[in-house]
């Protein structure tokens, strides 16, 4: 059985990157829009998909929305990014901390997440550090 879903040409190659990653057990959030309506989509490119593949998608953004109602709004992105964001996304984090007493506590943290979550960003490590340090702001 095949499931049929609408996205943009365009976003071919970035719609079955996030199956991919899926697939690979990485959870992301979907990097395109996609519908199972085709007037939903501008300049649609029908696609029909496995049905292991659709429940995958439909697993993944039910885990999505568990962690959102959880920790607040997010976007859980893989895409490479570069080696100054990450360390600006800390350094901002500790200034919005305000507490200079906490900083080696939060790398620390930081680190410890990055250890028990080893798919995740720097960036994203740093940020549920600071949010379990700090609690919710």
């Amino acid at each position: 059985m095949k499931v049929t879903v609408y996205i943009s040409k365009k976003d071919f190659d970035a719609f079955f990157r996030w199956v991919k990653q899926l697939e690979l057990g990485i959870l992301s959030s979907p990097p395109v829009k996609f519908s199972h309506q085709e007037n939903d989509i501008q300049d649609p490119l029908r696609v029909s998909l496995d049905t292991h593949v659709y429940y995958l998608i439909n697993d993944a953004q039910e885990d999505l929305k568990q962690i959102d109602s959880s920790v607040g709004p997010f976007s859980i992105d893989y895409e490479p990014d570069s080696e100054e964001y990450h360390l600006q996304v800390i350094k901002e984090g500790l200034r919005k901390a305000k507490r200079e007493d906490l900083e080696l506590e939060l790398v620390y943290s930081a680190l410890a997440v990055m250890r028990d979550l080893p798919n995740i960003t720097p960036s994203e490590a740093i940020i549920i550090a600071e949010k379990t340090l700090l609690g919710p702001s």
